[in-house]
Parts: structure tokens; C-alpha cells; sequence
């Protein structure tokens, strides 16, 4: 084989081997969820690594095409849980706010096996029907059969003391399975 062969070949098998990694590189887990990355920061004190948080019920306000409820009362209990009813149908939600202060608005269903219990454990996510746990920052994965349907975060915004959902995302939303 000439020496040119040798160079085209080795710069072929380098191309594609780049391409390679970068296609795998995208699908590798962990990173930022795109959702929870644009989410706001809110300050809150540290949670203890061993403390257990389960979601403290409140009563959110529906109103001019948003879901409302106190920053405040997150704030001080750390995961808060409520109800969205729209057409005959129940939204149950839950917020709480990462370890890297982001705020976090999401549907609160384990859809593989239709739990709609949660709690946080130090730096995780639990399910409170198969014991499914994902990382509170990211909500990716760690064990458990359910990993790949975390509970759906939402955009919300916090407006003053309040957190505000856009009404209109949970009035089509759907299950993803």
C-alpha cells in the first residue's frame, strides 16, 4: 500500500471515529435536563445529606392563564405538592428546589407505574410506590425500573413571592407513555 493510501485511510477511519464520538457523546447520561437548566435560582438553605423531605400539600391559585402559589411556603418546607384541575382531569405537581438552588416545577407521576408519590432523600428523588430514585439536580436516572420516566418538569418562573406555571402547558399535557 502506498504511503498516500496509508494517510487517506487513517484520515478516513479519524473522521469517522469523530463522528462517532460526537453522536455518542450527545446520548451519554447525565448533564443538565434542558427544562431544570433554564430554571431559575432561588436561595434556600442546605439540606442535611441523610434528611427525607416528602412534599407538603398546598393549594395553589388558578388564574389568568397561570398556576400560582407562595415562594415562601417552598422556601420553608423544601418540596411542596398540589393538584392542577382542568376539564375533569387532575394534574398532580410537585416543586421543590435542587441542591444547586434550582427551582424545580414538575409533573408528579412515575408513569411506568402510575405512582404519584414522591420524596426527596439527601441528593435524590424517590418514587414512593417502586423505589425508583433520580439525581434531584438533573433528574437522571440511578436505579430502579422507572428511571427513564422521571416526573416531567415544567418552566415556571418566580414572579415577586410567587411561583407562577404557565396554565397552558398542563392543559395538554399527556403521559409519555
Amino acid at each position: 500500500m502506498t504511503k498516500r493510501a496509508k494517510i487517506l485511510y487513517a484520515l478516513a477511519a479519524l473522521s469517522l471515529f469523530s463522528v462517532f464520538l460526537l453522536i455518542f457523546a450527545r446520548n451519554l447520561p447525565g448533564g443538565e435536563n434542558a427544562v431544570i437548566e433554564k430554571q431559575p435560582e432561588v436561595s434556600m438553605g442546605s439540606m442535611k445529606p441523610d434528611a427525607v423531605l416528602n412534599p407538603e400539600p398546598i393549594t395553589a391559585e388558578v388564574g389568568n392563564g397561570r398556576i400560582t402559589f407562595p415562594l415562601s411556603v417552598l422556601l420553608e418546607k423544601g418540596m411542596v405538592g398540589f393538584d392542577y384541575h382542568s376539564s375533569g382531569v387532575t394534574i398532580p405537581l410537585i416543586a421543590f428546589i435542587t441542591g444547586e438552588g434550582k427551582l424545580v416545577t414538575a409533573v408528579a407521576i412515575c408513569e411506568p407505574c402510575n405512582s404519584h408519590t414522591f420524596r426527596i432523600e439527601g441528593s435524590e428523588l424517590a418514587c414512593g410506590n417502586c423505589e425508583t430514585r433520580w439525581k434531584l439536580n438533573n433528574l437522571e436516572g440511578i436505579q430502579g425500573s422507572c428511571q427513564k420516566y422521571p416526573p416531567c418538569p415544567i418552566p415556571s418562573a418566580v414572579v415577586g413571592n410567587e411561583v407562577q406555571i404557565d396554565e397552558g402547558l398542563l392543559k395538554n399535557w399527556k403521559m409519555r407513555i
